[in-house]
């Protein structure tokens, strides 16, 4: 056995170099893997209150870095009709949930864990009528979806989460129920990049 050893220790060393760096090749990956997912941005937009038009939206950044929200834009899905406008600022005299910060507008930083109150759902759909020509009543829409836009690792990468609730009659009013429990996460380069369009011709 020891004379075979040694007659085939090169071909032997070079296997197990080989091993240990297939090894050490798996474990960077994992690292690597690991890293970019701690550092990816996960928004959460939920419903808090109740399910009518008073019914509060609020957004939680899920993901350990602090995110900066960028933009909310709300598609209101009227029958053959959509009607996509941005509902970032605050146009109305509304008390958020949490205390009196950011009064005129949601734009700003998130830190992970953090939540955000962006309206009530009525005033999320009144901040459509106050942009949008001939937008029929709220109670003959089908459904909304909600948006929200954030520049997430340093401010380098534009990134999001967007959430669709069907609009029901109840009795006078409407109710708000979501299409799914979780948030779909924006990570198509095609989806952000047509994001990326959006903020910036609004914004020039």
């Amino acid at each position: 056995m020891l004379t075979w050893l040694q007659t085939h220790a090169a071909a032997l060393n070079v296997v197990v170099g080989g091993v240990t760096l297939a090894v050490w090749i798996a474990y960077l990956h994992l690292f690597f893997v690991s890293f970019r997912r701690a550092r990816r941005a996960v928004i959460h937009i939920g419903m808090a209150a109740q399910q009518g038009e008073e019914a509060r939206c609020l957004v939680t950044n899920m993901g350990a870095d602090t995110v900066y929200i960028l933009a909310i834009k709300v598609d209101l899905l009227c029958g053959d009709e959509t009607f996509s406008a941005l509902v970032t600022d605050r146009i109305e005299e509304d008390v958020v949930l949490g205390g009196n910060f950011r009064d005129k507008t949601n734009q700003g930083p998130l830190a992970g864990g953090e939540v955000v109150d962006i309206g009530s759902f009525r005033n999320i759909l009144c901040r459509i009528s106050q942009q949008k020509d001939a937008v029929p009543d709220f109670e003959t829409c089908d459904a909304m979806e909600v948006t929200v836009v954030v520049a997430a690792q340093q401010a380098d990468v534009l990134m999001g989460g967007s959430k669709r609730y069907d609009i029901t009659r109840f009795g006078h009013g409407i109710q708000f129920h979501p299409t799914d429990v979780l948030t779909r996460q924006i990570t198509s380069r095609s989806r952000r990049r047509a994001l990326h369009r959006m903020i910036t011709q609004r914004a020039g």
